[in-house]
């Protein structure tokens, strides 16, 4: 039987407006813009497929389930479908793809933050390394407050360091379209400029950063059962976030793909480089720096989000007895304080492997797609939790079920779990140039990160201890 947790413990709910917030910032970010122009209107294609075939599904039966199961998100969700061993190891799968996860956007910081001192400052692996940590243990000690100062920084920084950045690309884009300046983008109605070919391995890789761009937005449901009224407000903050989200992205995308060349394009600073453009052109270079700064504080902004969420819910399953106790205790504002710590402490050793690398964005890549494939294995598995609680649970209240009935929630099933088993596959595809010296390697580094990670709960789990369950946090 699950454990509810009380709530009312953890002081004022959340309200629908901060929980948008932080339901945005876990995937709101420029830094995808520039992989996004890269594919030129293509986009439009791999938009209508990441909302139609990912967000949507992904956003419809996570409101159904947290409004159902309002207690901590994905572990409660699949446990109660296939039982604790696999909602255990789901939730692990959330956790340690965000470990991977946050490594690549505190890298992202660190490229940024670079151009607020000296831009080359971006390749040095001691300046990315100091950032990675220093940075991680700031957002970390902040999230001791609680969920309601994480949605408090999660509120600022979006707000001046995403939405801020993210509106005056756009306006930029528009205004270097309006002055008569080169469009950079080819804008050819043509079947072979607006629909990717399958054979083109590049694009495949590149509709990574379109469908993950939008990956996590479930994990805001960790906070269901400290939301005021999840039934409600739940769904309205998921789907606000949503939406907003996508239609300023793909606006920020075409405003990077108009203003800089396709053959200059650098995945991770292309946004900060599209602002370079913009100000030179009009002699506003001291503005670069600023700007740097806001988009690097907007990506923290985002790591701090993702410091508190999926740790939320590995906590909540590991107070069941499937952790030792040792982790089970929590501060007065009900934050598990020691897993936070150890989540510090891992990410600063993988951020310490940036030391032993040449290229920066050799580590990064291969982190990035770690973290795709591990989060794959975990859609697929909430997707079919998702079709089985309307056959084992049915008279379960949900505020927000998905229509059409049994038929509704197998298509909508269907098409959210077919399109990670694709991502799945896609994150194997040895992108080109090589982070390591071949395919077969970077192959094998991938395989064997999954039997690896994948291992870990399941030999958890098989040496849990009765006394490891408890009842104080009830």
């Amino acid at each position: 039987m699950s454990i509810k947790i009380n709530s009312k413990t953890s002081g004022k709910k959340i309200t629908v407006i901060p929980l948008m917030f932080m339901t945005a910032a876990l995937f709101m970010t420029l830094r995808n813009l520039p992989a996004m122009a890269e594919t030129g209107l293509q986009m439009i294609f791999f938009n209508f497929i990441t909302v139609f075939a990912f967000l949507i599904p992904i956003a419809l039966v996570s409101a159904e389930l947290a409004t159902g199961w309002p207690q901590n998100g994905v572990f409660h969700w699949i446990e109660a479908a296939f039982g604790t061993r696999i909602g255990f190891a789901s939730v692990w799968l959330q956790w340690i793809q965000s470990i991977f996860g946050m490594t690549s956007i505190l890298a992202y910081v660190g490229g940024t933050l670079a151009y607020v001192f000296d831009p080359s400052l971006g390749d040095n692996k001691y300046f990315i390394t100091a950032t990675i940590i220093i940075t991680y243990w700031i957002a970390t000690f902040l999230n001791f407050k609680g969920t309601k100062r994480s949605g408090l920084i999660s509120t600022i920084a979006l707000s001046i360091g995403v939405l801020t950045p993210m509106i005056l690309i756009i306006a930029g884009g528009i205004f270097y379209a309006a002055k008569g300046n080169p469009i950079h983008m080819d804008l050819t109605l043509s079947k072979t400029n607006l629909l990717p070919s399958l054979t083109n391995t590049t694009a495949l890789l590149l509709f990574l950063n379109f469908i993950f761009g939008f990956a996590g937005i479930e994990v805001s449901a960790n906070h269901a059962n400290e939301v005021e009224n999840p039934q409600r407000n739940f769904p309205i903050a998921l789907f606000s976030a949503a939406i907003i989200g996508f239609i300023l992205t793909l606006l920020g995308a075409f405003a990077v793909g108009f203003i800089v060349p396709s053959n200059e394009i650098d995945y991770v600073n292309g946004s900060i480089e599209t602002f370079s453009i913009l100000f030179n052109e009009y002699h506003l270079q001291w503005l670069i720096p600023i700007l740097a700064f806001l988009i690097a504080m907007g990506a923290a902004g985002q790591v701090s989000t993702w410091v508190i969420g999926p740790i939320k819910g590995l906590w909540a399953a590991g107070i069941e007895g499937n952790l030792p106790r040792f982790f089970h205790k929590t501060n007065t504002a009900k934050v598990p304080t020691r897993m936070l710590i150890l989540q510090a402490i891992l990410i600063s050793f993988i951020g310490l492997l940036f030391l032993l690398v040449n290229d920066v964005n050799s580590l990064f890549l291969i982190l990035t797609s770690i973290a795709v494939i591990l989060y794959c294995i975990m859609y697929v598995v909430l997707f079919a939790a998702a079709v089985k609680l309307r056959y084992k649970k049915p008279n379960v209240a949900r505020a927000f079920k998905i229509p059409g009935g049994k038929v509704g929630i197998w298509l909508v099933s269907s098409i959210g779990a077919l399109t990670a088993i694709a991502c799945f596959f896609i994150g194997f595809i040895p992108p080109n140039p090589l982070p390591v010296s071949s395919s077969s390697l970077y192959i094998i580094i991938l395989a064997i990160s999954l039997l690896a990670f994948i291992s870990v709960p399941f030999i958890i789990f098989g040496l849990k201890k009765t006394s490891w369950a408890q009842n104080n946090n009830k």
